[in-house]
Parts: structure tokens; C-alpha cells; sequence
């Protein structure tokens, strides 16, 4: 009974440290300049660029400009909102499910939520420009920052989803593999 009550406390205190970062990170980003967030524009950039053949040049004040593209990826495109909604849901389910060591938790839910979040803002800045390359013939100008909004949410609700999902799929299926070798 002990041991159950001292792996609840555990918990918990892993779910406040997480809720503090998300807070501290999400009460901080109104502040944070182009600069600080290049840990997640840096990597998009480069597989923009590799999927478009695109080449950017970087200004700290505005971000990443494509001319060929005529596209900005900038501050707003960090995605960094989406990395702490994918960090909580990922602490969340390792630390429910004991995944990893205690101390592991909160890396791996960084780490899975980095790549969640590159995966995401590729997918989202893919699609705009795809829907800017249509925009002749279906959207107006007018139409396109409602457009851009609209398909932002769809790509990043899609993603936590599909993640979720995903990660809880595979997990079950270790577990299941897990159960089996044990009663074997």
C-alpha cells in the first residue's frame, strides 16, 4: 500500500513539474523574439526547403524568408502553442503508463512532442502553400488569412489526434507483447 501511495505522489509532483513548464513556457511566449524559437523554425526551414527546393534567408526580425515561395516562416509558425499542447498529452500518458524511469518522463515527452510538433508545422506550411498555389483560381486575398487560420487548426488538431492515437496504439501493443513473454 505504501509503495501505491508513493508512485501516486510521484505522479503528481511529475504532472505539476509538467504544468509548470507548460505555464511558464506558454506565460513567456509573447516575449520570446524569432531567435529563441529556432530550435523549432530552424528544422521546418530545412525540410521546406528540401520539399520545395526553395532556399531561405534568415533575419532575426522576421524569420525565414522564401522568395521563391513569397512566404515568411516566422515567429507565429513556431508552433510552439502545439509543442506544449503534445508535451502535456505525452507527459500525461508516460507517466500514466509508467513508460519510462520517473526521471525519463518529462524528456521523452519533450523529445516526442519536438518531433510531433516538426512533423505538424511541415504538414501545415505544406498545405498553405499549396493553397496559396491554388489561390487564383479558387480564393481571393481577402479570403486566404481566414483560409491559413481554418487550416492551421485542422492540421493541429489532426496531428494531436492522430499522436495520441499512435502513441497509445504502439504502447498497448507493448504491453500486450510484454504481458505475453511474461506468461510465457
Amino acid at each position: 500500500m505504501q509503495f501505491k501511495v508513493l508512485f501516486m505522489k510521484t505522479n503528481i509532483i511529475l504532472f505539476l513539474i509538467c504544468l509548470t513548464i507548460f505555464t511558464a513556457l506558454k506565460l513567456a511566449f509573447p516575449y520570446l523574439e524569432t531567435d529563441a524559437l529556432r530550435f523549432l523554425l530552424a528544422p521546418t526551414n530545412k525540410i521546406i526547403e528540401f520539399i520545395f527546393g526553395s532556399t531561405a534567408t534568415y533575419n532575426s526580425e522576421t524569420g525565414y524568408f522564401h522568395p521563391y515561395l513569397n512566404m515568411v516562416i516566422n515567429k507565429s509558425c513556431s508552433g510552439l502553442n502545439f509543442y506544449l499542447i503534445s508535451f502535456l498529452m505525452y507527459s500525461y500518458l508516460i507517466i500514466k503508463l509508467g513508460l519510462t524511469k520517473k526521471w525519463l518522463s518529462i524528456p521523452s515527452a519533450l523529445v516526442l512532442a519536438y518531433i510531433t510538433t516538426i512533423l505538424a508545422n511541415v504538414s501545415r506550411i505544406a498545405g498553405y502553400v499549396i493553397i496559396m498555389n491554388t489561390e487564383s483560381s479558387l480564393f481571393s486575398l481577402s479570403e486566404m488569412s481566414w483560409l491559413h487560420q481554418a487550416e492551421g487548426i485542422f492540421v493541429y488538431l489532426a496531428f494531436l489526434i492522430l499522436a495520441y492515437i499512435t502513441f497509445n496504439y504502439i504502447t498497448n501493443k507493448i504491453e500486450r507483447t510484454h504481458e505475453k513473454a511474461t506468461q510465457s
